[in-house]
């Protein structure tokens, strides 16, 4: 295990400093603290931080960031750790900042549908808060533990139930307040000129300079974000299609007609813990299993959008598609409507290691990625398990590379690590970009960069 430990009186005052700003009861430097900051489920290395703190609002997140840059000690800032790619891993050691205290919902407004948050604010106490205080509106929640930052979520540019039609959630910024590496406040956005945060129009935008930097740049500590009008019913259309190329055909129609709110396919393997551990698929069996999920305001809207989507998967038969109605167990029905679902396959090993490289790809990519990906799968001595999501109507594809693993076991992770580096290059090199990738393959990003981007 890395870490930086600090000596003698530079190490001493720098606690003593840390605790002027914040409190002594949110600064420690004591081993069970770093050792629970050093690592996550991924199969990145652990790291020690020298210091772990937890400010309470901008004014000291400011404060430590000036003593950092005064002590030349890198920062590494964290929210809820479940990125599962070592971006919240303090690989410089230095100090390690918890922004979790830092949780208020600060505004809603139903009128131009939009709230203000700071960056602790989880997407559990966000989906509460609407469901108590607005229920007539909803945010967009990632299939993730309710115990993920909505702020961090944006910054890796992930996705939610809407994000099929509105888009990931980098794309419902309405603006953001960030503090800068030498401790200067940004705010982006309407809200930098005027007492409102309903918009990033018309002024030059600086969001993009912090979005997808994973805190590199600057440590956001607000964050407007949009809100979407809350549908009275949701309801979900199961199918089976035995051939990956029928599956990619249809979601790309259905993507297109405006009529799903979430487009969801996963791999046969991905069904159940005793198909995972199948090691060939059964004769018969289908390879993918596609939840299309609809929503409206009255029985009637709910039904009219059914019939649509049945009219594009027959007028796909006719076009020669493979597609199989698909009735399954009432449990699974209400846990695919459920917000967030359920991630049961991310421990399907019971080795409390849990990895899944998603790579944004174009649409028509898809076949070639998800076979490419079983291949790469089997060579690392891994089972495969694909799940597959477009987005923005189609405009892109995410395919994430699911995979379990025995974190105690060095030679399991070992190969992990080969295989993500693997599966990285092939997105690359179909023209697709991997998410949140982690440090190992921000370098293999870096390696494939055009020389002015580097």
């Amino acid at each position: 295990m890395v870490g930086r430990m600090g000596e003698g009186e530079k190490h001493d005052r720098i606690l003593r400093e840390l605790e002027k700003i914040v409190g002594k009861g949110y600064v420690s430097d004591g081993m069970e603290e770093r050792y629970y900051y050093s690592s996550d489920p991924s199969a990145e290395p652990p790291s020690l931080p020298e210091f772990v703190v937890m400010p309470g609002s901008v004014e000291e997140v400011q404060e430590i960031v000036r003593l950092a840059n005064r002590e030349r000690m890198p920062i590494t800032p964290r929210l809820g750790g479940l990125t599962l790619s070592g971006l919240a891993i303090p690989f410089g050691g230095g100090i390690l900042m918890d922004l979790k205290r830092m949780n208020r919902i600060l505004e809603v407004n139903e009128e131009s549908m939009y709230a203000v948050i700071e960056c602790g604010v989880t997407t559990g106490e966000l989906k509460t808060y609407l469901e108590e205080n607005h229920p007539d509106l909803w945010a967009c929640i990632p299939h993730a533990p309710p115990s993920v930052s909505v702020v961090a979520n944006i910054l890796i540019h992930g996705g939610g139930q809407v994000s099929l039609r509105y888009g990931l959630n980098s794309d419902m910024v309405t603006g953001m307040e960030v503090v800068l590496p030498t401790g200067e406040l940004l705010r982006t956005g309407v809200c930098a000129v005027a007492n409102s945060w309903f918009s990033r129009y018309c002024l030059p935008d600086f969001t993009g300079l912090f979005i997808g930097w994973f805190g590199a740049t600057g440590i956001v500590t607000k964050a407007g974000i949009h809100l979407w009008p809350k549908p009275k019913i949701r309801d979900v259309v199961f199918y089976r299609i035995p051939e990956v190329e029928d599956m990619v055909k249809l979601i790309m129609k259905i993507a297109r007609s405006d009529v799903a709110d979430d487009i969801y396919a996963n791999s046969w393997t991905g069904t159940s813990l005793k198909r995972y551990y199948t090691p060939e698929k059964p004769e018969g069996m289908p390879e993918i299993y596609l939840d299309v999920l609809i929503s409206g305001d009255t029985e009637d809207e709910i039904e009219f959008k059914k019939r649509v989507v049945e009219r594009i998967v027959k007028e796909a038969r006719g076009e020669g598609l493979e597609i199989e109605d698909y009735s399954p167990r009432e449990d699974l029905k209400v846990a695919m409507l459920m917000i967030p679902q359920p991630l049961p396959f991310m421990d399907m090993r019971l080795g409390g290691g849990a990895e899944y490289l998603g790579c944004y790809i174009p649409i028509e990519k898809t076949a070639e990625a998800y076979w490419e990906g079983v291949k790469i799968a089997k060579k690392y001595g891994f089972q495969y398990l694909h799940l597959i999501r477009p987005f923005k109507n189609g405009h892109l594809v995410a395919i994430m590379y699911v995979f379990p693993f025995i974190q105690k076991n060095p030679e399991e992770v070992g190969r992990v690590r080969e295989m993500l580096v693997e599966l990285c290059r092939l997105a690359l090199r179909l023209g697709g970009i991997p998410w949140k990738p982690s440090p190992t393959l921000q370098k293999v990003v870096l390696e494939n960069a055009d020389p002015s981007f580097k």
